[in-house]
């Protein structure tokens, strides 16, 4: 299981992730149970798991195993359960799978279910919401972890898949033949040759500078088209780097060059042997093409960690569109150098050609704990990550709960997305004591977004004062978290503008409706709301009621792409999207956990 630590708040709410068929009452009754608790987990998912998406999987998983456990053994609620008599329906289950499909990766079946329990089992006991005594929730945790045939083991996935190919003559022929059409692949071949015949004797002869530039020349027909003239010897210096360390050549230092033991398979292209010296060689490249750059220039640190964050993006399914806008948080030059870095990835085959940076199965399988090493803290202290990431939070909570319930004044604001048509907006509740910073918190739960991008208040119109976030590289005007919202907000109709995501410019406007006096509800809290805020990265506005026509319209030439992006949020293929949606529970639920 992954360590706990601090990210971003998750996306919530949107009806389609909860919704599940159902058979019986005792499947109903569990349904509706998690249901109720779906927000509270997704938030300690992502706080603690890093993946507010596949919280979503977990409690598929636990829905789907719990409603069994329920029709057999019976169940009042999903916080309050037998855990030996659990643990033999989940093993029955896995069972009855392998022997009615015994060919089929029941192993992957018994993963999942085990996984997802403890997870969940883990946010019980976080979250104090465990009914029985925490002894049988200790025994129920050990005894999952204990079943779990893949606990502890990383980069399986990985690893399975290449085990796939190799399984396969076709198949591996086939990424075989995939690795050696890359241009770096044909480059590393006509480098080996050369290196080996005509600068053999160079090779001690030499100044290393002077034998690079050499190379480099002799490789000019072999070198992919579009490498920069000032990179081009860098590359052949890398390549070579790269046939050393799979043994394809040796390069002693007071010595002639020699083949390796594994040139054969190398050059010849005929076997799983020659697949794995291909394939370990473009993950060599890799290494060493993604490596951290050497100094301490911020902007090219910068740089290099968004072109990772790209290229993490593209192993999930997530490629970067080239023409998206910049976003705000990155400068022109660091925007512009990233996107460099890209195009000699793509002009060396490891990246795909198109409108946005996908990877090519065999280099997304070769990207094997790169982001281990990227993020290598005996190597990065934390200023350095600040610098290239953003400053992380120390795990602490924002915010102390109140001890005594608010007394005071209290604002009823309707918070509306502008050029939203039909409108979206939301009206909230807020105490008048609460800061800016708090007031952006409230947004973000009520518009079901997660906080991953930057954001600005504006008092007196767009061009007007502005307050944002304490970052030392942001230029706001007033800092937020010092910045009492009733300071901007004190009668009827006085108003503010907020502004979230500066690619995708999501626009609210804030309206002081009503001055109230406290009551003994929750605060803050939404008392109204109309239809289902747009989903993050969805381009604006515009962008996201594109995507709902393209999502309502199967012939549409573009409905395949938009409905990967709408499913890559957690979404199954069976569900539909209802932008009329609104459930002001989901979101004080949210709310309820931030204040």
């Amino acid at each position: 299981m992954a360590k706990k630590k601090k990210k971003q708040k998750p996306k919530q709410g949107h009806p389609a992730r909860l919704q599940e068929g159902v058979v019986s009452m005792d499947r109903v009754k569990v349904g509706r149970g998690l249901d109720a608790l779906t927000p509270q987990f997704v938030q300690w998912y992502a706080e603690y798991r890093d993946d507010p998406e596949l919280a979503l999987m977990v409690l598929a998983a636990v829905r789907e195993t719990l409603g069994v456990y329920a029709e057999v053994v019976g169940l009042d609620k999903v916080t309050d359960f037998d855990p030996p008599k659990l643990l033999a329906v989940l093993s029955s289950m896995i069972e009855f799978e392998e022997a009615e499909n015994p060919e089929a990766a029941s192993s992957e079946l018994g993963t999942m279910i085990y996984m997802a329990w403890v997870d969940y089992v883990e946010f019980l006991r976080d979250t104090d919401l465990w009914e029985r005594e925490f002894e049988s929730l200790d025994w129920f945790q050990k005894s999952l972890e204990a079943q779990d045939p893949f606990a502890g083991d990383d980069g399986v996935d990985e690893h399975d898949e290449i085990d796939e190919i190799l399984a396969s003559d076709e198949a591996s022929e086939a990424a075989l033949a995939e690795i050696t059409a890359m241009p770096i692949s044909k480059l590393g071949r006509a480098a080996l040759s050369w290196v080996l015949t005509e600068g053999k004797s160079l090779w001690t002869s030499l100044p290393a500078p002077e034998f690079m530039e050499t190379a480099a020349i002799a490789l000019a027909k072999d070198m992919p088209r579009g490498v920069e003239e000032s990179r081009k010897e860098l590359i052949v210096a890398l390549v070579l780097s790269a046939l050393e360390s799979v043994n394809a050549i040796s390069l002693p230092d007071k010595a002639v060059p020699e083949r390796g033991v594994t040139y054969e398979d190398f050059i010849q292209h005929e076997d799983a042997d020659s697949f794995d010296a291909n394939f370990y060689f473009i993950q060599a490249c890799l290494d060493m093409l993604l490596e951290r750059p050497a100094g301490d220039d911020k902007a090219s640190l910068e740089a290099w960690g968004l072109a990772a964050f790209w290229i993490f993006d593209a192993t999930e399914g997530r490629p970067h569109r080239m023409a998206a806008q910049r976003d705000g948080q990155w400068s022109p030059e660091v925007w512009e150098t990233a996107h460099v870095r890209m195009h000699e990835l793509r002009v060396l085959g490891l990246i795909e050609d198109g409108e946005a940076y996908s990877l090519p199965n065999i280099v997304r399988l070769a990207i094997i704990d790169v982001e281990e090493e990227l993020l290598d803290e005996e190597e990065l202290d934390d200023a350095k990550l600040d610098a290239i990431f953003g400053p992380d939070d120390d795990g602490k909570p924002k915010r102390l709960k109140r001890e005594e319930p608010y007394a005071g004044k209290v604002l009823q604001l309707k918070l509306a997305l502008k050029e939203a048509k039909p409108p979206i907006w939301r009206r909230v509740l807020v105490p008048m004591d609460l800061s800016l910073g708090d007031l952006h918190d409230i947004i973000q739960a009520s518009f079901d977004w997660y906080d991953g991008h930057l954001h600005s208040f504006y008092e007196g119109g767009f061009g007007g004062t502005s307050y944002g976030p304490d970052i030392e590289e942001m230029d706001y005007q007033e800092n937020e978290s010092e910045t009492l919202v009733s300071s901007l907000l004190e009668k009827e109709k006085d108003r503010l503008d907020y502004v979230y995501d500066f690619g995708d410019s999501w626009e609210v406007r804030i309206d002081v409706e009503k001055i109230l006096d406290a009551d003994e509800g929750q605060l803050p809290r939404c008392i109204g709301g109309r239809r289902m805020a747009p989903m993050e990265d969805s381009g604006g506005v515009g962008g996201w009621e594109a995507k709902l026509g393209i999502l309502n319209d199967p012939k549409h030439p573009e409905y395949e792409e938009v409905k990967d992006w709408w499913l890559s949020f957690g979404f199954d293929e069976d569900d539909e999207m209802d932008p009329a949606y609104f459930n002001k529970d989901e979101i004080n639920a949210n709310l309820e956990l931030e204040f």
